[in-house]
């Protein structure tokens, strides 16, 4: 704190310095790793911008600029005979002057700043995690116990005194064969109460044959830390049991128990399945019967069981897990073995699917009632290393659908259509933020760009200073009048090596506009700068019409032709890569002003744009390319760095409908934007229903709207 002025610092430097400034973009200096102000080249500059905007300038030489002005009007001359003159005695006057040229090297701007924060939770056990460890939680007994849990309470009927007693022994526990249940609680409460499904559940285990079984009203802890112990092994208590039985109170409930999180892992992993519906009795069912009666996605959820239960279909471990964590996010929290008796919710754990997911892995996590989805989610994907599920889903771009919530890292495709597997990864999540963040360690990174003027964008770069005009001036006056043109030529043709360099412009510029920037206007139709043909979604490929791979120019115009500003996809970008000559357009919120080489993909590499957030030393993940993987030997290793994912699509629920358009900032419920048409006052009741549970603004889209563009 400034004692001066009693002002809390704004953000600290890598040195643990601390900077007292606004609350406006800010971006760390490759040079000095100073926080510094933003400063963004733009097309159209705003002033409205939480940034400050400048109009696109170059950085050629001035004589290379001048030269090129000047071959121009030789070549399409507009009768301005003295304001070319008067130019040309500029140019005459500049090529004498020494020129200083930047230093060449061989590596783009480095990224100075690291993560200086707290871990939330570690992947190694050496680190300090912030997270609230329990007395009971014990890291090496969870990672050498695995699938051979048994349940820590049985009730046994007693045949001498003709009673159910509630056990705890582990010697009986351990020996007796045992019935499990898994039912609805919405389902069956609707029809008796408690103690009629208590009832129901004894007759059933004696008519069977067996005299124990294990209910999870009967046998779960109420105590938070306990109940944390009994979810840790509820995948166990149904692999171990000798068969689950099913209750359900016709044979209409079978959607309701079906829709339930918990389902879908009883089912797989119990050996054997009977169900008992009203009063009819016990009857065995298969995994392939209970697909088609109580699941809704009856197809994919085949699948699954076709893989994982019967083996018969030789699914990679990647896509299995990915298709089962979709199978279980389509269902809803209303599980018992989470919420009180009376069915309130206040007990619940807000990462309850991630629970329910766990039990198809190696290695389990002990819940936390505080934590959120994903920071149980990278918990879980910490403790099972072997697929580098964490490392993979860095690199991933999900659907626009999907930026929200835990789908913006696990999501099963990206928009460039590959699948997680698809990725070869580069960097190692080595812990979560508590803002959910994931810190990466051994990346390689850097800055988008800075020069003298700290400008996002520095949209060009200098070539070597060549003085072909001056040269032929001293010879002979008479060829003075060709000198612009002649300097123009000796800046024409192939760029063979650049200055390692990534330029951002905010709004679209084409190729060739970004090569006269770069170096200077040129003779000749040599391309010096291409489109990429599949580096952005926004890159269109050439197709049969062209022998040779490359982007098509139609790009640009469809990228000029977009708005400028999208609310739910944020501004149109351009970014100029000098080491491969290839021009990317995208969309980010923010400007990006950082780049991590995050892993590989069907012969490319995967670059994450990201913006910076130095209040809390912290990446935003504005956008992800797919660039050719060679620049990253360009490219310097960082320290840690956190990277957090889509802020803007976590704080914005935006709904579109004919003739509405909806904006809801959730971190500011007041602010309520409304444009073409007000809504009725239901509707905004269910809108402030998504500022307070942003997780519901899917559902309000699909339910509300049934016609609103997604």
């Amino acid at each position: 704190m400034n004692h001066a002025t009693g002002e809390k610092p704004r953000c600290y430097n890598s040195q643990l310095k601390p900077f007292y400034h606004g609350k406006t973009s800010r971006y760390t200096s490759p040079s000095s790793g100073k926080c510094k102000h933003l400063i963004v080249q733009s097309v159209k500059p705003s002033l409205t911008s939480d940034w400050t905007e400048c109009a696109v300038q170059s950085n050629a030489p001035v004589s290379t600029q001048l030269a090129g002005w000047l071959s121009r009007m030789i070549f399409d001359p507009t009768g301005e005979a003295f304001i070319w003159l008067f130019v040309w005695l500029i140019y005459i006057i500049v090529l004498w002057v020494p020129s200083r040229a930047p230093a060449f090297t061989h590596y783009y701007k480095p990224y100075l700043m690291r993560f200086v924060g707290q871990l939330w939770a570690a992947r190694s056990p050496r680190e300090y995690s912030l997270r609230v460890q329990t007395a009971d939680e014990d890291y090496g007994h969870v990672r050498r116990v695995t699938h051979a849990l048994y349940p820590r309470f049985l009730v046994v009927y007693d045949k001498d005194r003709r009673d159910w007693t509630r056990v705890d022994a582990e010697a009986v526990v351990r020996r007796k064969p045992y019935v499990a249940v898994t039912y609805c609680y919405a389902d069956v409460m609707n029809f008796g109460t408690t103690e009629a499904l208590i009832k129901r559940v004894r007759n059933a285990t004696l008519d069977q044959g067996f005299d124990t079984y294990w209910l999870d009203i009967e046998c779960l802890f109420e105590d938070p830390v306990q109940k944390a112990q009994d979810l840790y092994r509820m995948s166990d208590v149904y692999r171990l049991a000798s068969f689950t039985l099913i209750i359900l109170t016709d044979e209409s409930a079978w959607p309701t128990w079906g829709g339930r999180v918990w389902t879908l892992p009883e089912a797989l992993l119990s050996r054997e399945l009977r169900y008992l519906a009203g009063n009819n009795p016990v009857t065995p069912i298969s995994l392939i019967q209970i697909a088609s009666l109580a699941y809704s996605n009856h197809d994919e959820e085949s699948h699954i069981i076709n893989s994982y239960a019967l083996g018969k279909d030789p699914l990679e471990r990647l896509e299995r897990n990915l298709q089962l964590k979709e199978a279980i996010w389509r269902r809803q929290s209303s599980s018992s073995q989470l919420t009180s008796q009376e069915g309130s919710s206040q007990g619940r754990y807000r990462a309850e699917k991630v629970y329910a997911l766990m039990g198809f892995f190696e290695h389990r996590i002990l819940p936390n009632a505080g934590e959120t989805e994903l920071q149980a989610l990278a918990r879980l994907f910490m403790a099972n290393d072997n697929d580098r599920i964490a490392d993979r889903m860095i690199s991933m771009f999900p659907s626009l659908r999907d930026r929200r919530g835990i789908n913006q890292w696990y999501t099963k495709e990206d928009e460039y259509g590959a699948k997680l597997w698809d990725t070869e990864p580069a960097v190692q999540v080595i812990g979560i933020t508590s803002n959910g963040s994931l810190v990466l360690g051994c990346i390689m990174i850097l800055i988008g760009t800075e020069n003298t003027s700290t400008s996002y964008g520095n949209s060009l770069e200098t070539s070597p200073w060549v003085v072909g005009g001056g040269v032929v001036l001293a010879f002979s006056l008479i060829l003075l009048i060709f000198a612009p043109i002649l300097t123009t030529y000796a800046h024409s043709g192939r760029v063979v090596l650049a200055h390692p360099w990534l330029i951002g412009v905010k709004g679209v510029i084409s190729a060739q506009e970004a090569s006269d920037r770069l170096y200077g206007y040129q003779i000749g139709d040599s391309r010096r700068t291409l489109y990429t043909p599949s580096g952005s979604p926004l890159a269109r490929p050439t197709e049969s019409d062209s022998k040779f791979r490359e982007g098509r120019v139609s790009q640009y115009d469809e990228a000029l032709a977009a708005p400028p500003f999208d609310p739910i996809e944020g501004h149109m970008f351009a970014l100029v890569d000098t080491i491969s000559g290839t021009i990317y357009y995208f969309r980010a919120h923010r400007p990006p002003t950082v780049c991590l080489f995050t892993g590989s993909e069907g012969g490319q590499g995967r670059f994450v744009l990201a913006s910076e957030q130095c209040s809390s030393s912290e990446l935003r993940r504005e956008t992800v390319l797919r660039m050719p993987s060679y620049i990253s030997a360009y490219m310097h290793a960082s320290d840690w760095v956190a990277l957090g994912a889509f802020e803007c699509l976590a704080d914005i629920v935006l709904l579109k409908v004919p003739c509405i358009a909806v904006c809801v900032r959730t971190k500011q419920r007041q602010r309520i934007l409304t444009s073409y048409a007000n809504l009725p006052a239901s509707t905004m009741d269910d809108v402030a229903d998504i500022i307070d549970n942003p997780e519901n603004g899917i559902l309000l889209e699909t339910t509300i709207f049934p016609s609103a563009v997604s």
